[in-house]
């Protein structure tokens, strides 16, 4: 197989204009110039940053008021104080080894076990993992998305002795137990103190109901497993103190499990030296200077994408301000922060978008003829290479704009897919900062490509990041080659310090995705650009081949047909038997409703003095009139992006319920679309699609 390779360690060009990566020449191994060089290991990271920035204010979060039941403002540890616990934590947990999992082991020989943590985020995740890697332990993380079968499957097949949990996922572990035979201890990150144990009238300051912990308590006996407080195993820590223990930069520092489409979860193994390199990289894109900087903690610690930036974080001395566990609030857990960077993903980022849309320049009257001033002559700016900021109407508008992020957001940081360019474009002038997105795995670290700071382009993941190597890989199959012009294409592969080791007790899985010589396979599909970055344009992994011998990559089609306003998500889906292919289109209510009302002949009228009652969504989306404009909207979409004939969708299913991770399990906790469960799941739907196809063409004589 043909490939190209390159590298990120060249000029650091502010133009998009300019070239952003170069070919190395030859084989040689990868370089790193990376700030931060005397830490190796995630262990040194923390120990580096307590020590370098002592009185800084570390991890915060936003006390629960159980008699009025909010929130209040962000309370702070200093990295000092977080220093004493993860040492008392540390202690705690290699006594609770020793005692409730293998009475009489040594010191030595209480190193390196599975420690499984399953909880969202808050402070207790941070200062639980920090003290694992102060006696060389492992992480695993557990998560709800995945089912709980699969946390079975997981602590199970990773041998985990001693989760560390909040308190709302004790009784979820203790079902289990039965079928957990090395599970020995649970520590609830929800201390209990007197008033679990009815000494104290007045409930603890936790937003999860503590009445039952005798009731869990006594049940964890019943099973033989020990049930703990975080409070008491920060006390057993203090009493029972014991040194670190630290790990190398080729321990293991983490088995971070995938969710994947099929199949069980995938247990990742990455060592300290993967994580280091990839925050050490992540640092070349942040003023370590900056005294400042915070950044709000949301996204899953579970997955590797929030870890990392943590570990990045924590490096360069900064703050943490944990949500308050609901997504919904959190523009109000925002206002009380006010971080300096914001990571996100595209789902949120677009529902921010078109919020911000409907207030602006959607807007009716002179608020909207003044908004789609602003916004255009701000585009313009941007365009012509002058920034994201405007004299004039980041005075009169955008300073309000930037208000809803708690209006001191600098960077905002686009994760997990790709983010469309109207609404990098957009939300750069609207929040007046930078605004870019990458590209990472979890058997990457997290990290790989990103665009450089002050480099507006759209529609790319960017350029490699120091010490990291990349190459194209042909893919014939799909008529993808690294000898394409202009643009070179293929198969995604990258090889540097960042990259995994291999997948848990799995060596043919390892052996399909990790090379000898240390390239891993991506499965995604990029291409590079003539300014030397990099675009992702489809997935190896989902092609098909249509029944004419066509190949299909429905991942490509589904990114172009989701530009279409009307269209919230999409599954495009076929089968070998077919010839053509159809579509499980999920609506955008916001704009499908009004265009559907129109198209189905409900508009609302008031006669007689009655105002019409508009049809839910799930009428509208059984309408077949309404089903079929939509196919000619999704053709017209196809026919503006040049899609061939066996591309364009020929019938589809508008489901008014959205793809989701809980409800009907067709997403990943990463968001992306299970396809193989989405064929089952719509097979009835499918079968009447292709039945609507074949009678058409019957109809129509061909």
């Amino acid at each position: 197989m043909s490939s190209t390779q390159t590298s990120s360690s060249g000029p650091s060009a502010a133009s998009a204009n300019k070239h952003l990566s170069y070919i190395v020449p030859g084989t040689g191994g990868p370089g790193e110039t990376h700030r931060f060089k005397e830490i190796k290991t995630v262990y040194e990271v923390f120990e580096y940053a307590r020590k370098e920035y002592s009185d800084r204010p570390y991890l915060g979060h936003r006390p629960f008021d159980p008699a009025t039941k909010t929130y209040g403002q962000y309370v702070w540890e200093t990295y000092h104080q977080v220093g004493q616990r993860v040492d008392n934590v540390a202690s705690g947990l290699a006594y609770a080894y020793e005692q409730w999992v293998k009475p009489g082991c040594t010191n030595h020989q209480n190193t390196k076990w599975h420690v499984g943590i399953y909880a969202i985020n808050r402070p207790e995740w941070r200062i639980t993992e920090f003290s694992c890697y102060a006696r060389n332990l492992v992480t695993v993380a557990l998560y709800d998305t995945l089912g709980i079968s699969s946390v079975e499957y997981i602590i199970n097949h990773a041998e985990i002795p001693i989760v560390v949990c909040s308190l709302d996922k004790v009784s979820r572990l203790l079902k289990l137990a039965p079928n957990l035979p090395n599970l020995r201890c649970i520590i609830s990150m929800d201390s209990f103190g007197a008033a679990a144990t009815g000494n104290d009238p007045t409930p603890l300051p936790s937003p999860f109901n503590i009445s039952s912990v005798r009731v869990l308590t006594q049940w964890a006996e019943s099973l033989g497993i020990k049930l703990l407080g975080f409070n008491e195993i920060e006390a057993i820590g203090v009493n029972n103190p014991s040194p670190h223990i630290p790990p190398t930069p080729e321990d293991i520092l983490t088995i971070c499990y995938t969710s994947g489409t099929t199949g069980t979860p995938k247990g990742v193994v990455s060592i300290h030296r993967n994580y280091t390199s990839s925050a050490r990289s992540m640092a070349f894109h942040v003023d370590p200077s900056r005294l400042d900087h915070s950044i709000i903690s949301y996204l899953p610690l579970a997955h590797c994408y929030q870890r990392c930036l943590e570990f990045l974080i924590t490096m360069i001395g900064a703050r943490i301000g944990y949500y308050t566990g609901d997504v919904t609030r959190i523009l109000d857990d925002m206002h009380a922060l006010a971080p300096t960077f914001f990571t996100s993903v595209p789902r949120l980022l677009n529902r921010i978008y078109d919020k911000l849309v409907s207030a602006t320049v959607l807007a009716p009257g002179l608020s909207g003829v003044i908004a789609r001033k602003a916004v255009a002559d701000k585009l313009a700016n941007l365009e012509n290479g002058n920034g994201v900021t405007h004299a004039f109407w980041d005075r009169i508008i955008f300073r309000k704009i930037r208000a809803v992020l708690g209006g001191r957001v600098e960077l905002i940081v686009s994760g997990s897919a790709p983010l469309e360019p109207k609404v990098m474009q957009f939300l750069r002038i609207a929040f007046c900062c930078e605004v870019t997105e990458g590209f990472g795995q979890t058997e990457t670290s997290a990290f790989g490509l990103t665009l450089p700071r002050e480099v507006y382009s759209t529609g790319t993941i960017g350029i490699p990041s120091p010490g990291i190597e990349i190459k194209l890989v042909d893919i014939p199959d799909m008529n993808y080659f690294s000898s394409d012009k202009p643009c070179p294409r293929g198969e995604l592969c990258l090889r540097g310090d960042i990259v995994f080791t291999g997948y848990y007790k799995d060596p043919e899985n390892t052996a399909k995705a990790l090379t000898a010589d240390g390239w891993v396979h991506t499965g995604d599909v990029a291409r590079i650009n003539p300014d030397g970055t990099f675009s992702i344009i489809d997935r190896k992994k989902n092609i098909f081949k249509l029944s004419q011998g066509e190949y299909v990559a429905p991942e490509k089609l589904e990114s172009t047909y989701t530009n279409n306003p009307l269209v919230q998500q999409i599954a495009v889906l076929g089968r070998s038997t077919e010839s053509s292919l159809v579509a499980v289109v999920v609506p955008n209510p916001e704009t499908f409703v009004p265009w559907a009302l129109k198209q189905g002949g409900f508009a609302s009228n008031t006669n007689a003095g009655v105002q019409s009652v508009e049809p839910p969504l799930e009428v509208l989306c059984r309408h077949p009139g309404i089903n079929e404009a939509m196919v000619a909207e999704l053709e017209a979409t196809a026919r503006k992006a040049n899609l061939t004939g066996f591309e364009r969708i020929k019938a589809i299913h508008l489901e008014h319920r959205p793809f989701d991770v809980e409800t009907n399990g067709l997403l990943t906790p990463t968001m992306k679309l299970k396809r193989h469960d989405a064929l089952k799941y719509y097979a009835k739907e499918i079968d009447r699609m292709y039945e609507q196809i074949k009678g058409s063409t019957t109809s129509s004589g061909l």
